[in-house]
């Protein structure tokens, strides 16, 4: 989050208005995808452990 935070800082710098709106639009679906893989990733632990508990 902090990151996104920083990107946005620097871009608004040298961004109209209207890019500024469309990059944290962007940064918004980067983020999105990020969490979402990571909590695939989390799925795919717990089903790990649970068949190594259960096998």
């Amino acid at each position: 989050m902090n990151q996104l935070a920083e990107r946005m800082r620097v871009a608004a710098l040298s961004m109209s208005p209207e890019h500024m709106i469309d990059k944290f639009l962007d940064w918004l679906e980067e983020l999105r995808g990020a969490m979402a893989l990571a909590e695939i990733n989390s799925l795919a632990r717990n089903e790990a452990r649970t068949k190594v508990l259960f096998d």
